[in-house]
């Protein structure tokens, strides 16, 4: 019952295509900005838990496992785990190292940035002391033989302001 052959193997194979399933569709979920990377992402997983439900009908058809059984990890089963978890784990760390790498590129910009206003901003500055400001007239001071003429208000053609009127001027109807 319990020969090695390579279909037992196989069968045996059912719970690490579970985890690989469920890895491509955390991978799935996760970044659905590529859309066709998505996609496969998608399709793979739904191919890796069709294959793990019938892998073990397959096992239980030939007979490598019962019902009673079914759940049991063998010795292949926890080797192809180990495998899956080994690429799962390998993924994770891909990833946490592009996004290092992409935080560490948009620090990088950011300070470039700001190094270039903070050199434009003192290329401004020696601009500004290497040219004299320009000087504002200041207001001519009256001399006590002139005197300041005031300025008289143009008389409104229209009168667009009403001023009241007392009732006794206003006229009887």
């Amino acid at each position: 019952m319990l020969d090695k052959t390579l279909g037992y193997i196989l069968c045996c194979q059912s719970p690490a295509l579970f985890l690989a399933a469920l890895a491509l569709l955390v991978a799935y979920l996760a970044g659905r900005k590529h859309k066709v990377r998505a996609f496969f992402r998608l399709l793979l997983c739904i191919l890796c838990a069709a294959g793990g439900v019938a892998l073990y009908f397959l096992g239980i058809y030939k007979e490598y496992f019962t019902i009673r059984d079914f759940f049991l990890i063998r010795t292949a089963g926890w080797i192809g785990l180990a495998i899956a978890a080994f690429f799962v784990l390998l993924a994770l760390v891909r990833a946490f190292f592009a996004a290092a790498d992409a935080r560490r590129e948009q620090k990088a910009a950011i300070r470039e940035e700001n190094e270039r206003l903070a050199r434009e901003a003192q290329e401004a500055a020696e601009a500004a002391q290497v040219e004299p400001a320009p000087q504002v007239p200041a207001a001519p001071e009256a001399s006590p033989q002139e005197s300041v003429p005031e300025a008289v208000p143009e008389p409104a053609a229209v009168s667009a302001i009403e001023t009241p009127v007392a009732e006794s001027e206003q006229p009887q109807e």
